[in-house]
């Protein structure tokens, strides 16, 4: 396995004429962006990074895409890849296990995309059948020839996202490694793959920092982002050149803004389903988004009508008509509530 130095300028040239930058060149030439929409899985598809972008992200990943689906099937290529000519920087995420399988995958975006990431940090059982993600994390062989055929074979840089090991001396020696294997970023979610769901806890900034102390190309960290106030405190604490988020995205697409003021939930999904208007998507991607952004307000709890009805919505005419009734009912002070909030409510008044 051949390995790059970091910050070096590749003399390889790729199909516009350009040469291939790497590590921290790579980045600056980006425009060194710091505040990052993470790859999501029926999260982060063209729509949304746009919405977000309008909000201050500087550079959006792709959702995850399987490898394998997207070397054999254009309907699924065409399905979950979009991209615009305003999507920019964007990197293209990839799950694989099998570096050629990989590689074809990876030929099919390299014209379109910034850089092409490895997913080594999904931690869900789907990850653990299908034996990618952050179960990869423990054969360094295998991670390392994953991301070293996309560096000697692409015209754009690789870079690759990981958890923390169980322990940090090991997760730095892997760090190192995919360094050496010719990764130009990593970006490092600060949780180990049981961190997850009900026991994900906080992440530890302190394992990302000694990371990023060891690396001499661009650390991204990832962990414990809800508001502007965590993404600044991030960037002091871990030393970072920046800062990625996903679940506090979905729920504030503004989160990068600077205000600290998270937006009106009816009014940003609004233009949420503008955007879907211009790049359209899967309506069960824009229901998702709707979910994402109202549901943690309340106020689909005090409407359960609309809530249920949002259930079996068929189509984003259907959702706009529906988040229009809540503005609606919110102007007038309507609220229908289940029955158990019903005696919730009856209980304070007493």
């Amino acid at each position: 396995m051949t390995t790059a130095t970091t910050n070096e300028v590749l003399a390889t040239a790729t199909a516009t004429g350009k040469t291939k930058l790497h590590g921290w060149e790579f980045f600056r030439s980006i425009g060194s962006p710091k505040y990052v929409c993470a790859p999501m899985v029926d999260g982060s598809e063209l729509p949304f990074r746009m919405l977000t972008r309008k909000y201050g992200v500087t550079l959006a990943y792709t959702p995850m895409l399987h490898s394998k689906n997207f070397m054999e099937d254009p309907k699924y290529r065409k399905e979950f890849f979009t991209t615009c000519t305003e999507d920019k920087p964007v990197f293209a995420q990839f799950c694989a296990n099998n570096p050629e399988i990989l590689l074809a995958a990876a030929k099919h975006v390299e014209a379109y995309v910034d850089a092409v990431d490895i997913n080594f940090g999904c931690p869900q059982h789907i990850a653990k059948r299908g034996h990618y993600g952050s179960f990869l994390l423990e054969e360094p062989d295998l991670v390392c020839s994953l991301v070293n055929i996309l560096h000697e074979n692409l015209s754009v840089p690789v870079t690759a996202k990981i958890r923390l090991l169980p322990s940090l001396e090991k997760t730095i020696e892997l760090a190192l490694k995919i360094q050496a294997a010719g990764a130009s970023i990593l970006t490092v979610h600060g949780r180990t793959k049981e961190q997850k769901k009900q026991f994900s806890g906080l992440a530890n900034w302190d394992a990302i920092r000694a990371i990023r102390e060891k690396l001499s190309i661009p650390v991204i960290a990832n962990g414990n982002i809800r508001c502007f106030a965590d993404v600044e405190e991030c960037l002091r604490y871990t030393g970072c050149c920046a800062v990625m988020s996903a679940e506090g995205l979905l729920a504030n697409p503004a989160l990068f803004d600077g205000t600290n003021i998270a937006p009106d939930p009816l009014d940003i999904t609004l233009e949420y389903f503008e955007f879907c208007k211009k790049y359209p998507v899967n309506d069960g991607l824009a229901k998702g988004h709707f979910f994402w952004q109202v549901n943690p307000t309340g106020i689909l709890a005090e409407n359960v009508d609309i809530r249920e009805k949002l259930h079996h919505a068929q189509n984003m005419a259907e959702m706009l008509d529906l988040l229009n009734q809540l503005k609606e009912r919110r102007r007038l002070g309507i609220k229908v509530l289940g029955e158990k909030a019903l005696k919730e409510e009856e209980e304070k008044e007493k």
